[in-house]
Parts: structure tokens; C-alpha cells; sequence
């Protein structure tokens, strides 16, 4: 009986640990995505899955170029997966197809090739206030992203996109900025 208690002892402390372990990792290190939707087209495609690295991880590190997960502005239930194009501080201007920041137009190689089609949005043009970034889905044409909705808090951001990890044939690292 002893060692049966013993035995069981033991497995609920190894239990335990591995549970602690798992939310801090996921709460506070990496976690996963699936994407809905294809504005990230054709970089990320719907239902592709994503290894996220948290925001309290890089929070100062975020660059152009970068895909991140945030709440868009007005809910915490859902999430956007984008690319970061401006920064704090930073002007930009969209015109069609072509973003401008800081007067230099993007080399924007991940765009989706299609026609633009023209729409009216909200922010087209400005200045990104403090602690927020301008973002814009890859697939121009089937994107709500800062055009609409405009700035992205640093508080809104979940993550940045590390690593598509399915399908595994289409597995790829995102590290390196404009991929």
C-alpha cells in the first residue's frame, strides 16, 4: 500500500510539473496558430499552422518586415496574422500597389500578384504614432488590416511568426524580414 501511494505520489508531482511547465511555455514563450483567411496569400496560406514566439520575448525587436499576431482593434477574442511595414515614427503612404515608408517606396517581393483593386480606406497616408506599427496582409486585394482599422498597439500584439510548421512540405522558418 505504501508503495502504491508512493508510486501515485510521484506520477501527480510529474503531472503537475509538466502542466506548470506547458502554461508557462505557452503563456509566456511560443504558441501555436491555425490561419482562417487568405490575406497573407500567398506567404501564409488558410490553414496553415504557425509557431508563434510571444511578445514579451522580442517586444523590442520588432522590425519591418516581420509577420505578427495581434487582436485587432475593438476585441480580444479573435486574431489577424500581418506583416509590419511601419514602425513608430515612421510616414508612410499607400498608393494601389505600391507603400511608401519614410519617401522610399517598399521592394515588396511577398505581395500577392494580382490586380489591385481600388477601394476607399481610412489610412492611407500618416505618420505611426508611439508604441504602434502600420500592417498590411500580403494578398492586398483580400486583406482587413491597417488601411481600415489603422495602428496596432505594442498591447495588441500576441506574437511574431517564427516557423510554418504544417504542411510539413511547405514547412519554413520566418526569421529573416521581407520573406
Amino acid at each position: 500500500m505504501k508503495k502504491t501511494l508512493s508510486f501515485l505520489l510521484e506520477w501527480l508531482q510529474i503531472i503537475s510539473i509538466a502542466l506548470f511547465l506547458a502554461l508557462v511555455i505557452e503563456n509566456y514563450l511560443f504558441s501555436f496558430a491555425v490561419v482562417q483567411g487568405k490575406s497573407m496569400e500567398p506567404t501564409i496560406k488558410q490553414h496553415d499552422r504557425l509557431l508563434v514566439l510571444k511578445h514579451a520575448v522580442f517586444k523590442d525587436h520588432l522590425e519591418e518586415g516581420d509577420i505578427i499576431v495581434f487582436h485587432p482593434p475593438g476585441t480580444n477574442k479573435e486574431l489577424f496574422v500581418k506583416r509590419v511595414v511601419a514602425k513608430e515614427k515612421d510616414s508612410y503612404a499607400v498608393e494601389g500597389v505600391e507603400v511608401f515608408v519614410n519617401d522610399e517606396k517598399l521592394g515588396e517581393s511577398y505581395v500577392a500578384d494580382m490586380g489591385y483593386l481600388d477601394r476607399s480606406y481610412n489610412y492611407l497616408e500618416g505618420t505611426v504614432p508611439k508604441d504602434s506599427f502600420y500592417v498590411l496582409g500580403d494578398n492586398r486585394n483580400d486583406s482587413n488590416d491597417s488601411r481600415t482599422f489603422g495602428y496596432i498597439k505594442q498591447e495588441q500584439i500576441v506574437g511574431k511568426v517564427v516557423f510554418r510548421i504544417w504542411p510539413i512540405k511547405d514547412a519554413r522558418v520566418f526569421i529573416n524580414n521581407n520573406q
